[in-house]
């Protein structure tokens, strides 16, 4: 477990939505942070926020979809905090909607985005953690790493990618004093890709959909940190029985999801997107 209060994280995706929530939690428990978004986003006066808490933040942005960026980021994050104890992988891009809508680049940018940086920045953390013997990963993944819903399937496949990649991460390391962990969250209200669309849909969401606050998310992040979870799957409801079915049965389980009212859902979240 790393101890948090003088700890020093990046954390990426940090301008908005989940990041700037998961950002502050760590901030209120004494860790320093470098928290980095696409050049030109707010990310500067989120540090300063972070600042006012009382802990150390500087503001190093970086585009994720580029490797000799994400390289620099890793360096600069280092240089501006010192060396890592935490990567919170957090950014992320979503495409929903009905796969043949999705274009040859957004399909290439979400899994550079979602899966190589993430696999990438954690390529370039990891040596100093192991080195110093001491760090932790945590990676932002989706309940769509857990089951596959309809009309998400690149980011299904990207956010399948990052659970597996954690888990194998936390085994091939089982003996070396760094971690993994994978945060599932279901949707998010007020933040991120549900919250762009939540007062355009009439229907309200199946009940093992129903969307959680994003305070809910950085608590997870926190209790992943704390307790060394491998993962930490965040909703409203009982969700893992459906889990554990998708993993022995998914055809039944696929079944299941994809009920009349949770298509009906599926449609509507789409169309709002305007890529049914």
């Amino acid at each position: 477990m790393v101890e948090l209060r003088g700890a020093r994280a990046l954390v990426t995706g940090a301008a908005g939505g989940l990041g700037q929530y998961i950002s502050r939690a760590l901030a209120l428990e004494g860790t320093n942070l470098a928290v980095s978004d696409l050049p030109g986003s707010a990310l500067e006066g989120v540090a300063e926020h972070l600042r006012g808490v009382g802990v150390e933040a500087h503001a190093v942005p970086a585009d994720l979809a580029d490797g000799a960026e994400r390289e620099r980021l890793v360096h600069d994050a280092e240089e501006a905090i010192g060396p890592l104890d935490v990567l919170v992988n957090n950014a992320g891009l979503e495409f929903g909607g009905s796969f043949t809508k999705t274009t040859r680049e957004e399909l290439e940018a979400i899994a550079t985005v979602n899966l190589i940086a993430v696999m990438d920045l954690t390529w370039l953390a990891l040596p100093g953690m192991l080195e110093r013997r001491r760090g932790h990963v945590v990676n932002l993944a989706s309940l769509a790493g857990k089951i596959a819903p309809v009309f998400l399937a690149s980011y299904a496949a990207t956010k399948h990618g990052v659970v597996g990649f954690t888990h194998a991460l936390r085994a091939e390391y089982a003996d070396e004093p760094v971690s993994f962990s994978a945060i599932c969250p279901v949707f998010v209200g007020q933040v991120g890709m549900y919250a762009r669309v939540e007062d355009q849909l009439d229907q309200d969401p199946p009940p093992g959909l129903r969307p959680v606050p994003p305070e809910r998310v950085s608590d997870a992040v926190l209790k992943a940190l704390r307790e060394d979870r491998a993962e930490v799957i965040v909703n409203r409801s009982p969700i893992r029985p459906l889990v554990g079915l998708y993993a022995v049965a998914p055809h039944l389980a696929m079944r299941l999801l994809g009920n009349r009212r949770t298509r009906r859902y599926a449609e509507e979240y789409a169309r709002a997107r305007g890529r049914l």
